[in-house]
């Protein structure tokens, strides 16, 4: 019988998502621009809704990086924890039930081991496995896989090669 090799472990890669919420570093530096230049700007618009506009620019941009912060580091310490703690399930056998995500993507992949079944998309922000077959990921029908996973969540994944 042949050895694993760890394709993914959440505790190696580490918080990856932070690009979620970096995203909205722009915006928020150009809701602070408007705030700062709000009465400067030539414009038709009366000064309350210039105001109001630029507040409301600036204000959004920083809920955004605020929640998908929270939820996305929230998630992986959550999932951090459960390997930590030991809470975590393992799952081993032949990858069966197999279903791609296609190529042009926006689907979730799936499949079925010992019992158990994952779905995941390269285009759902996660913080566990989520590189599907299209993409150059590792999971193939049949094979050979040992999978740690919590609340749906692949935390570790290991494939015969």
């Amino acid at each position: 019988m042949q050895d694993y090799v760890v394709v993914f472990d959440l505790a190696e890669v580490g918080y990856r998502q932070w690009t979620f919420p970096a995203f909205g570093l722009p915006f928020l530096a150009v809701g602070a621009l408007l705030v700062r230049y709000r009465n400067k700007v030539a414009t038709a618009a009366p000064a309350w809704a210039r105001a109001a506009f630029s507040f409301f620019f600036f204000g959004f941009a920083l809920l955004w990086i605020t929640v998908s912060f929270v939820s996305t580091y929230g998630e992986y310490r959550t999932l951090r924890s459960a390997l930590e703690e030991g809470r975590a399930a393992v799952a081993e056998g032949p990858v069966e039930d197999f279903v791609p995500m296609p190529d042009e993507g926006h689907a979730m992949e799936s499949f079925t081991v010992a019992g158990e079944s994952f779905e995941y998309s390269d285009y759902v922000v996660t913080t566990g496995f989520n590189n599907t077959s299209s993409h150059g990921g590792p999971i193939q029908p049949g094979r050979q896989v040992r999978i740690t996973h919590f609340g749906g969540h692949i935390l570790r994944l290991e494939v015969q090669p």
